[in-house]
């Protein structure tokens, strides 16, 4: 396997959260691969970022040997969190429908060929309220990891 790149990991993982969470119900309204600065008032919106890595040999083997990297991502999920036809309510609702959305997507595609060998979320996931482009949104931050073997 060629040496896996941390920007193809992110713009999949993209790819399979668009195809599963913006549908026609508007579970979300867009999956960015990167972080924006303004969702000109959009709701729910879930950006996919960078968040470092790892590159490690694993064998004893003549060089270079077979290495693994994981990759670091941070799933972000944005949800107004109150507006004309939009109630506190159904923002914490929505904000929950869409973890258990990322969670399936996770499960649907542990590995994934010539992508990574493994993905999973690295730890406790948080939440938290912030301003964005003059909007109260609610934050959900969801740590991943993804594991991929090279060499």
């Amino acid at each position: 396997m060629a040496q896996p790149n941390r920007e193809t990991v992110r713009d999949y993982l993209a790819t399979l959260l668009t195809a599963t969470l913006v549908t026609a119900d508007s579970v979300v309204q867009a999956v960015y691969n990167y972080r924006i600065g303004d969702f000109a008032g959009l709701s729910p919106v879930v950006t996919v970022s960078s968040a470092g890595s790892n590159r490690e040999q694993i064998s004893a083997m003549p060089q270079p040997g077979v290495i693994q990297a994981v990759f670091y991502l941070t799933i972000h999920v944005f949800v107004l969190y109150a507006a004309t036809g939009w109630t506190e309510a159904q923002a914490e609702d929505r904000l929950d429908r869409i973890e258990r959305g990322i969670a399936d997507v996770l499960d649907a595609n542990r590995v994934v060929t010539n992508v990574w060998q493994e993905i999973d979320y690295q730890g406790d996931t948080t939440r938290d309220d912030v301003v964005i482009g003059g909007d109260d949104y609610i934050r959900e931050t969801i740590p991943i990891g993804v594991g991929a073997l090279y060499g």
